[in-house]
Parts: structure tokens; C-alpha cells; sequence
């Protein structure tokens, strides 16, 4: 395991699946943030140390996982934070589809659910940043 920038942060409202992948990510030696909610998420987005990365449900109460998303992509110190979809909400979209959303919205990859907790770790293993993170020292 590589040393991240920042915690991994998990943004899931089900606090099954959010405890479990924070347990089972903590047990490879990952630190982890949750966020149950969307406004809650870019809470944790403009602190410092940021997240080396963002496992994000789509369907949250408060603040959906598009608008965090669109919140992300209209802040340039959040656009290089990879973000991993973890969704059902997404799995009706076709390839073709998933890849425009991509590129539109900045996102590393998309995993279905249930979650399967070895496919999140190797996404926070293959996508998440490494080494300091260039502006924890500075105040927010």
C-alpha cells in the first residue's frame, strides 16, 4: 500500500455498506472519512488534508451524487480528487453512456452494488492520489 495524500472518503447513506467498506478499507490500512449525504461530502471535500480520492454513492438524500459531482467539477482545487461510483443507479446506463459521464464529470471508474469491498479497494489502490498532498499546510 502506497501512502495517500488524504483519507478516502466514503459517501455512502446506507450505513451498512458505509461502515463495512470503512472497516474493510481501515483493515488494509487505508484512513477513511464518511459522509452519509451529499452537502456532508463537500463538507469533507474543502478540508485539509483533502481526500485522496471519493467512493460516491449517486442516490443520497440532502444533496445527490450528480450534484456533488457538478459541485466538484466547478471547484478547481476538488477536480483532480478521483472520484469511484458506487451506484445501482448507475448500471442501466450503457458503455458508451458511462464513458461520456466520465469524461464529463471527471470520474475514475463505476462499480455496482451490492458493493463488492475487494473491487473498492483495488480502485482506491489503482486510482487514489499518492504521496503529500502539496497544500496541507495551507489554512482553509
Amino acid at each position: 500500500m502506497a501512502s495517500l495524500r488524504g483519507p478516502v472518503l466514503i459517501v455512502e447513506d446506507d450505513p451498512d455498506i458505509r461502515e463495512s467498506l470503512q472497516h474493510f478499507l481501515e483493515a488494509h490500512g487505508y484512513p477513511v472519512h464518511v459522509a452519509s449525504h451529499g452537502r456532508e461530502a463537500l463538507e469533507h471535500l474543502g478540508r485539509r488534508p483533502q481526500p485522496s480520492m471519493v467512493v460516491l454513492d449517486m442516490t443520497l438524500p440532502v444533496l445527490d451524487g450528480h450534484r456533488v459531482l457538478t459541485a466538484r467539477k466547478g471547484d478547481a482545487s476538488l477536480r483532480a480528487i478521483p472520484v469511484v461510483i458506487l451506484s445501482a443507479a448507475m448500471a442501466g446506463m450503457g458503455a458508451r453512456d458511462r464513458a461520456l459521464y466520465a469524461s464529463s464529470y471527471g470520474v475514475a471508474a463505476f462499480l455496482g452494488k451490492p458493493a463488492d469491498p475487494q473491487q473498492v479497494l483495488e480502485a482506491v489502490e489503482r486510482h487514489a492520489l499518492k504521496g503529500e498532498d502539496p497544500q496541507a499546510g495551507v489554512p482553509v
